[in-house]
């Protein structure tokens, strides 16, 4: 059974919208900012797109030589190349084009990986370590991997147990309708918990925009 989360209608305008209107229900009741980032995908996996394509030209090649060979006797070798190299670079296209393809070209680990390390990074380019009270909650999610990942600043992670962040992020995961209704959960969820050790005060000023962002490879 697939993620929930590798569904590319969150990425869509309407999605966007619904995700910041959530975005700013959660954050009325608290002082945390929180930051959800789209990805279509954490990496270009380029290497695996040229080894699927090759695959497929060798492939081609030797099942075209033994038709030939068995019924004519005599294959082109030249002809027999040119058509694996058309049905390599055609094999090649499609896994761009195709995520359920190209995952199948894509070790799990290395999935994994890219979105960790992906992650990371958005943590940092969205200034998520600027806010005043250093509560900021970043959500990444990528959709070709179907993998999310729950990062929190130094202050949030003090007052609030790991163990209690990683049970928003693990009910996103496990959520069995539409990723966009699991994530909008999850956001709700993140602004309760949130609620409890950072309420909101009078004159709270909100830092970061709520519009979701989307970040490509």
């Amino acid at each position: 059974m697939g993620s929930p989360l590798r569904d590319r209608r969150v990425l869509s305008d309407a999605g966007l919208k619904r995700l910041e209107a959530a975005i700013a229900s959660a954050e009325a009741a608290t002082s945390c900012e929180f930051i959800v980032v789209l990805a279509p995908a954490s990496s270009r996996y380029e290497g695996k797109t040229l080894k699927a394509g090759a695959a497929v030209a060798l492939l081609v090649f030797i099942a075209l030589y033994w038709v030939h060979f068995f019924t004519t006797g005599r294959p082109d070798a030249l002809w027999l190349l040119a058509e694996a190299c058309v049905a390599g670079a055609c094999a090649a296209f499609a896994v761009t084009r195709m995520p359920a393809l190209q995952r199948l070209f894509i070790p799990r680990a290395q999935m994994h990986a890219a979105v960790t390390q992906a992650a990371g990074s958005v943590f940092h380019e969205q200034n998520a370590s600027f806010t005043e009270e250093r509560n900021a909650a970043l959500l990444y999610v990528s959709v070709l991997e179907g993998e999310a990942r729950l990062l929190a600043d130094v202050q949030l992670e003090r007052k609030v147990k790991e163990a209690r962040l990683n049970e928003v992020l693990a009910a996103l995961l496990n959520h069995k309708g539409e990723a966009i209704e699991g994530l909008e959960d999850a956001i709700a969820q993140l602004g309760r918990l949130c609620a409890e050790s950072f309420p909101r005060a009078a004159g709270d000023v909100n830092e970061l925009p709520d519009r979701p962002i989307i970040r490509l490879p």
